[in-house]
């Protein structure tokens, strides 16, 4: 008879033990307070599209755009979002499922097209770095990861493969942000990265990311270093949010020796919740950076931004948002589109910002409706005149044709547009 109780006792503690839920699954990271006023975050429901251990996820970014310069060409420069002027286009189309619940195993795949895709993945020079590493391959892929969850802490993830960056608050997906278009310092930081991302969640409301990359904003990498960075994002209060971030590689292409050091840093504060209007937040970013070179001059870079976010009711908000950002070398700014043989006519120190202001309706949780307006100033000539910046007639001429020698991009030191989108995302 005691040894028979002994066994129950074995057998009813077996049991006990198999239903003990892990910390990261009773506290899941975050979840217990409402975030949905971030910018760079999603502020939907949970996904419609669910089957077992995959979610799904529906997105298509359609726009309408008018540059007041109205170049001949069509092309809005500089930006990476919504880049053709005077077109009903499609900024971006991503179709994607995450794997999760399953104990362990985790991952995603997202694949996508669109304007976007060539303003940003696009532009990454490194592919033509030797062979089987093409545009044309990884363009396609927004994010695709591999990975594995552990129950340790709040819960710690270990993935290999593209991501979105941790740098500048801001989303890749404009529908995830306050205002549609962005500002300089997110337009000349990292979008994503490709190689390894370690997340501690240290607390509920406590996340650090560990990176190991193959460089700034690139599939490849251009010397024989691995790029690397990290993140630490601190959630105090419902209605606070802190995050700081540094990345440090080599990114210059002709110069092995050339080091970049990198600072993201931005506090995002509630400051009214539920009295005359829903919500209104605040955004501050600031940004300090230094490049060291040997075959040319090193130089600093800094930017800012601040922004505030006003929610009047769930299907009305609005936006206002001002930025600036300095690059002593231009180490950062956007180039000219990547295979365009011209460049930009000045090379010194570059110093811009601009002012932004978007008004939302949300007819439906899953349809946002846009309407914005942007004003920037730069002091060199940088953004699209009315000559575009493509060819004679705003068409690409063959090398040898000669008004294809002839021609020089027409730039201006001023910029202004309106922006209308929709975007439907399940």
């Amino acid at each position: 008879m005691p040894v028979q109780l002994l066994g129950l006792l074995l057998c009813a503690a077996a049991a006990q033990a198999e239903k003990v839920i892990p910390l990261d699954e009773r506290e899941a990271p975050y979840g217990d307070r409402d975030y949905s006023w971030l910018n760079g975050g999603n502020r939907q429901p949970d996904s419609l599209l669910k089957w077992g251990p995959l979610v799904g996820s529906v997105f298509v970014d359609t726009y309408y755009a008018f540059q007041f310069s109205q170049p001949v060409d069509h092309t809005i420069f500089q930006t990476t979002t919504a880049p053709r002027h005077n077109e009903l286009a499609v900024n971006l189309v991503a179709l994607g499922v995450e794997v999760a619940g399953l104990n362990g195993p985790i991952g995603r795949l997202y694949l996508q097209a669109g304007s976007n895709v060539e303003t940003d993945w696009g532009q990454d020079a490194s592919t033509q770095r030797g062979q089987f590493l093409t545009l044309r391959t990884f363009a396609p892929v927004q994010q695709a990861a591999a990975g594995w969850h552990f129950h340790a802490l709040h819960g710690i993830n270990l993935e290999g493969g593209i991501f979105p960056s941790y740098f500048a608050l801001e989303s890749y997906l404009p529908q995830e942000n306050w205002n549609y278009t962005h500002p300089f310092v997110s337009d000349f930081t990292p979008y994503y990265f490709a190689g390894l991302r370690n997340q501690y969640y240290i607390e509920r409301n406590t996340k650090l990311e560990l990176w190991l990359v193959n460089g700034w904003q690139t599939f490849g990498q251009w010397h024989e270093t691995r790029a690397g960075g990290y993140q630490l994002n601190h959630r105090p209060s419902e209605r606070l949010s802190l995050s700081h971030s540094t990345y440090i590689g080599k990114d210059q292409p002709t110069d092995p020796h050339a080091v970049r050091l990198y600072t993201d840093n931005f506090i995002q504060w509630q400051w009214l919740k539920g009295s005359v209007v829903k919500s209104s937040a605040l955004a501050i970013v600031a940004d300090l950076g230094y490049e060291h070179r040997s075959v040319r001059s090193s130089g600093f870079m800094a930017g800012a931004s601040i922004s505030d976010r006003v929610e009047f009711t769930d299907r009305w908000a609005a936006c206002l948002r001002a930025d600036l950002f300095y690059d002593e070398t231009q180490a950062l700014i956007a180039q000219l589109p990547l295979g365009s043989r011209y460049a930009l006519p000045e090379k010194g120190a570059f110093l811009g910002g601009g002012l932004a202001a978007t008004l939302d309706f949300l007819p439906s949780p899953w349809l946002l409706l846009r309407v914005e307006y942007a004003h920037r100033l730069a002091n060199m000539p940088y953004f699209s005149g009315p000559g575009g910046i493509t060819g004679p007639g705003g068409v690409a001429l063959a090398a040898g044709d000669p008004a294809a020698a002839t021609f020089t991009p027409d730039l201006r030191t001023s910029d202004d547009r309106l922006v209308a989108n929709a975007t439907l995302r399940l």
